[in-house]
């Protein structure tokens, strides 16, 4: 025993090549000796070994042990459901579709009193017609022949 404690002796004394090359840089008439701090978990280690001989071991408290309950064996998960096939978004449709199916709010042009005039579908009429909104908020009723995708389609059929 005597010779494993002169043995950690030694070793902690004893500078690594590197600290060596480092002090005979710094100054070569001082000493190349790196004392060495000994860490704070070896004080606390020597700390608990020391109260553990000077502790009397009827005065120390053994925790009681708790049952650990036994694992349980978990159901078997469901195999996942693949995922939906994607669904393409509906096409667009066309300003005839819309028109033809009297979609509310479609913007069109329309012809009255020979100027042309903007608005947005309403409803259906009777016959073929259809209920529009102008922009100034007046309700008119158009026949389906007289609705325009654009202001420049409009003045061309007015002038035919």
């Amino acid at each position: 025993m005597a010779g494993s404690k002169k043995k950690k002796a030694k070793e902690q004394t004893r500078a690594k090549p590197a600290a060596r090359k480092a002090a005979s840089k710094i100054s070569p008439g001082k000493s190349t000796k790196v004392v060495k701090k000994p860490s704070s978990l070896k004080k606390s280690a020597a700390k608990t070994k020391a109260e553990a001989k000077t502790k009397d071991p009827a005065k120390t408290k053994i925790a009681p042990k708790t049952k650990i309950a036994p694992k349980t064996k978990t159901a078997a998960r469901e195999p996942r459901r693949p995922a939906p096939p994607p669904v393409a978004p509906p096409a667009s449709k066309s300003f005839a579709d819309k028109v033809r199916d009297c979609d509310v709010g479609t913007g069109i042009w329309f012809i009255v009193a020979g100027s042309v005039e903007h608005g947005a579908i309403e409803k259906r009429g009777p016959e073929g017609a259809v209920v529009v909104r102008t922009d100034a908020g007046a309700f008119e009723v158009v026949s389906s022949s007289n609705l325009f995708e654009t202001a420049d389609e409009a003045r061309a059929a007015r002038q035919r």
